[in-house]
């Protein structure tokens, strides 16, 4: 390679990599913005000014703020859709099956906010919720049905049973991360987040486990 194709690859690479972390920097801000104040209510200049970047250039980034919030939403899901498919009733231990409450807690935990967001479309009407949402949860139902229905004590599981289950634990584990606020004021000087992070996945273990019997 001659040295002008060498520093061509070089200030490409630069370049490439600088895209990344504005991109990352953009997600992560529209991140916070979505979930403090809700999609509707968040401007692109007001990402833009968290960013520190003028709004137009966040065209050079993303389409418009729906496409930057398909890429929040897709940056959430991601962790648990690969976990999801390495789940497996036969390879799967007692104790990996009683670890995987803390594995998405953890998940969430990454990103706080994300996990308000996902909080906030539970609670939306089913026209208004996100298709990468019910996409989501829709792999959860099939692969947890095909999972409990690989257990002989679970082979007559019907499908309801399998929903309200989802549904009750997965707004157990994000409710933790939309009231930290709540939690905080009744808490007061105890408030301890550490502490009461062990403490919710203690509580979701158990639920989790209670939804297995």
């Amino acid at each position: 390679m001659s040295v002008s194709a060498s520093k061509l690859a070089a200030s490409t690479k630069v370049e490439s990599t600088k895209a990344d972390s504005t991109n990352q920097k953009i997600l992560d801000s529209a991140e916070q913005l979505f979930a403090e104040k809700s999609y509707e209510a968040t401007t692109l200049r007001e990402i833009a000014k968290k960013v520190g970047i003028r709004e137009p250039s966040i065209y050079a980034h993303f389409a418009n703020k729906e496409a930057i919030y398909g890429a929040v939403i897709d940056r959430a899901l991601t962790p648990f859709l690969t976990e999801l498919n390495i789940w497996n009733a036969a390879d799967l231990t007692l104790r990996e099956l009683n670890d995987i409450p803390r594995k998405l807690m953890g998940f969430h935990a990454a990103h706080p906010h994300s996990a308000q967001i996902l909080h906030k479309e539970f609670c939306n009407p089913a026209e208004r919720i996100s298709p990468k949402i019910m996409s989501w949860l829709d792999e959860i139902t099939a692969q947890s049905h095909r999972f409990m229905a690989g257990l002989p004590e679970y082979s007559n599981l019907n499908k309801r049973k399998v929903v309200v289950n989802i549904i009750t634990l997965t707004h157990v584990t994000l409710g933790y991360f939309s009231s930290q606020g709540m939690a905080a004021n009744l808490l007061g000087d105890d408030y301890d987040q550490e502490a009461l992070f062990e403490e919710q996945i203690k509580l979701v273990t158990k639920l989790f486990k209670s939804l297995l019997l």
